[in-house]
């Protein structure tokens, strides 16, 4: 058989397989847009009360402004299915330049997440840089939410309690308490009591590590956008390659859950990154 002949019957084969290699990418490309997966975490602490043991946490971050479903319905049955004794919305819920159709559609969101378990919400950079905060906290307050802007609460549970503390991103204004001072404070009121941080940037053990507190919950990394095997995120919130803070569970001082979230912000799409719900049971150790 001549060359020629050879080249012409390899030419379907190699039409096939790059066809083959664009399906395949595509659908990468949708999985980690459209799709949803839940991340569990069982965590043991004994400053945790008896009476919350198998309490359970669900964490959203970073949205963006992304949609799963009509109403993000799927998402809301997702975390339903969870069955949740609290929500924790991370920061980021809006992008900037869209909050025209993004202020009604998480209006629905967090009004159905609302419905399932009580909602606690802090703020992310972009809720800040889109210019519509003060709308934006609004909207949670009519949903039903709790926008904790530097802020701690009490949850209790069978005449127990743990603390709630809420940061609001940096992006605020200038003049705002720190996180190692607002923890200062709680420690006042609440030496021995288990806490809780929620704060949407993931740089806490590094920029606090020394925190009095129990576990910590963020997002911001976006889980590196772009996620390879065995290797992790590809790209850092700070142009940084192969970022240490892009997903998962760290220990320190305390432990840090970062969430990979849910949307995206900038041109590179998310890739083998399937958006994330993070769900968090507690118990007494």
């Amino acid at each position: 058989m001549s060359e020629a002949r050879r080249a012409r019957r390899r030419r379907p084969l190699r039409a096939a397989l790059l066809l083959l290699l664009a399906a395949l990418m595509a659908f990468l490309l949708l999985n980690s847009k459209y799709s949803l997966t839940v991340t569990d975490y069982s965590l043991s602490y004994p400053s945790l009360p008896a009476e919350f043991d198998g309490f359970r946490i669900v964490q959203l971050s970073d949205l963006h402004g992304a949609e799963f479903g009509e109403g993000s319905s799927r998402l809301v049955a997702a975390v339903r299915a969870q069955s949740p004794d609290i929500i924790a919305l991370t920061g980021d819920f809006l992008d900037e330049g869209k909050t025209d159709d993004e202020l009604p559609r998480l209006r629905v969101l967090v009004s159905a997440l609302s419905a399932i378990a009580p909602v606690y919400f802090v703020s992310g950079n972009h809720d800040w840089a889109s210019g519509e905060i003060d709308a934006l906290a609004e909207t949670l307050e009519e949903c039903g939410a709790v926008y904790l802007r530097n802020e701690y609460v009490e949850i209790w549970r069978g005449g127990a309690s743990i603390v709630l503390c809420g940061v609001e991103d940096p992006n605020g204004f200038a003049d705002m308490i720190k996180p190692d001072a607002l923890v200062a404070g709680l420690r006042g009121e609440h030496p021995d009591s288990f806490a809780l941080l929620l704060g949407h940037r993931n740089y806490w053990l590094e920029r606090y590590p020394q925190l009095d507190i129990d576990l910590a919950l963020c997002g911001h990394a976006h889980g590196g956008i772009v996620r390879l095997p065995f290797l992790g995120g590809v790209l850092g919130s700070n142009a940084s390659l192969f970022p240490e803070y892009d997903a998962g569970l760290f220990h320190g001082r305390y432990d840090l859950i970062v969430s990979r979230g849910l949307g995206n912000s900038v041109p590179v799409p998310r890739f083998l990154n399937v958006p994330e719900i993070v769900s968090v049971t507690l118990s007494h150790a």
